[in-house]
């Protein structure tokens, strides 16, 4: 589905018609009624009434209640938010998801009577009207396409850009949980490839490395990975040259296993039937980008997605293998179900020979064992680089996406020490989190500021302040803030 247009109008453009749609009101806490409003009379003495009462009085600050309307009937429903006199960010999250609850899939007028800016309550509503039924066969019939008005007082000063901006953030962020949401029998590698080359219509460059390619380069590690599949492994490399020609681009590179059944070292049933999100880290890449493009950002970016399918099969990756990876390590490796790290580390290294970029992200479901040490409330993010992480750790605590910096420590690498090869691909259960992003780290080089988000636990199934249920988009939101604000 298209993110749902937010649109703003003056108080004064409140007329009758808008009174028939579902509308909210403010109301702070010296309980002052806007005698100004341009309201059905007979609405506005129900309303003024209603805030006499000891019920509105009892009514928590920063709560709403929602009133039927046996006046007019028109809207059936009011919903009246108590405020503070003073308002920050989080009440403004707070403020949309109350109101995206509210809403539904009906038209809603908005009457902004707080003085804070509104883009924040409005991203909330817009990016919350997620629905994913593309897959159904009967579909819910909506009314067509619903509309969200904010009506502000003449004084209230407004950037139309900040609509726009959100505009373009919610389009990636749609684009991203719908290619986590789709099964892995239709959003196959040679799908996920069709899916990414129509990111050229927004002005990406998009450009695949087919088995036959990824073998010349070297990328053995990825290669192995989806030996055991039919579908074809493959590299997509997408770029936004939206900065200066003389300026080396930030790297994203997201991990884009399709379908994980943990190749020969087989998941159990249970820990198979949602291996069909193991490509979030890729989704949110592609949904950053698309971001990026539509907004027209000040940035270069070059996104590099490994698309495999991690199965069991005749020439599927054994246990106890040795592969010789880009970078020319060789990597013993011990469990097959470990493989997201493998791809990741050839698409590491590949990015910093080709782009030579000044800084890398890499998103990725890479461990069980994040969600066991953050649930499904924190990404874990670790780095190289203490102001890198603690600026981007600061832009996800003020985007509202919730993260937690694990550590980077050289006793977890000692446990992938091999007898017979460079390195393990595995290192036991004790600290495995940390152990994989050790593992990662031995194919950055240490001159480039590097983070890797571990997005295992808040991908996909856990409500979020975005969010309502499926695929989270966890992580386009902060990226698109970080590049907004460190660009």
């Amino acid at each position: 589905m298209r993110p749902h247009k937010i649109s703003i109008k003056r108080k004064k453009s409140f007329n009758l018609n808008h009174q028939k749609n579902k509308f909210v009101l403010f109301i702070d806490e010296g309980e002052k009624f806007d005698n100004e409003l341009p309201l059905d009379i007979h609405i506005a003495d129900f309303l003024k009434k209603f805030i006499s009462k000891k019920v509105f009085k009892n009514i928590a600050l920063n709560e709403a209640i929602t009133l039927d309307n046996p006046i007019t009937l028109e809207p059936d429903h009011i919903l009246i938010i108590k405020t503070k006199n003073s308002i920050g960010d989080i009440e403004l999250y707070d403020f949309g998801k109350i109101i995206s609850k509210f809403k539904g899939e009906d038209n809603i007028s908005i009457i902004w009577s707080i003085n804070n800016p509104l883009n924040l309550t409005a991203r909330i509503i817009q990016l919350r009207s997620y629905v994913f039924d593309r897959l159904k066969a009967k579909k819910n019939i909506r009314k067509g396409s619903t509309q969200t008005i904010f009506f502000v007082d003449e004084k209230f000063k407004y950037s139309k850009s900040d609509l726009s901006k959100n505009d373009a953030l919610a389009e990636g962020v749609f684009l991203c949980r719908d290619l986590v949401n789709f099964p892995a029998n239709i959003l196959n590698t040679n799908q996920f490839e069709k899916e990414l080359k129509k990111l050229n219509k927004v002005g990406i460059k998009v450009r695949v490395l087919n088995e036959k390619d990824i073998e010349a380069i070297g990328m053995n590690l990825l290669f192995a990975v989806g030996k055991g599949s039919e579908n074809p492994s493959k590299v997509v490399v997408l770029e936004w040259k939206g900065g200066k020609k003389s300026v080396n681009p930030t790297a994203l590179i997201g991990k884009g296993v399709v379908f994980d059944s943990g190749g020969l070292s087989l998941k159990s049933p249970s820990g198979m039937v949602n291996m069909s999100m193991d490509m979030a880290g890729a989704a949110v890449i592609a949904g950053v980008l698309k971001s990026a493009a539509l907004s027209n950002m000040k940035e270069n970016l070059v996104g590099i997605i490994g698309l495999v399918e991690n199965m069991p099969g005749p020439n599927a990756l054994r246990p106890g293998d040795i592969i010789k990876s880009l970078k020319g390590d060789l990597i013993q490796v011990n469990n097959t179900d470990a493989e997201g790290r493998l791809l990741l580390a050839d698409l590491l290294w590949y990015s910093q020979l080709k782009f030579k970029p000044k800084k890398i992200f890499d998103f990725a479901t890479l461990t069980g064992a994040i969600i066991i040490a953050l649930g499904k409330e924190y990404a874990g993010v670790f780095s190289n680089n203490d102001k890198f992480c603690e600026d981007f750790l600061a832009v996800c605590d003020k985007a509202n996406e919730k993260a937690w910096r694990m550590p980077l420590d050289k006793k977890f690498r000692d446990a992938l020490s091999s007898s017979i090869a460079d390195m393990t691909n595995v290192g036991g259960s004790q600290g495995s989190s940390i152990i994989a992003a050790m593992f990662l780290n031995n194919f950055v080089k240490k001159e480039i500021p590097w983070i890797h988000v571990d997005i295992a636990g808040v991908s996909k199934n856990t409500e979020t302040i975005f969010s309502r249920s499926g695929a989270t988009a966890w992580g386009v939101v902060s990226l698109f803030e970080y590049f907004q604000e460190f660009s």
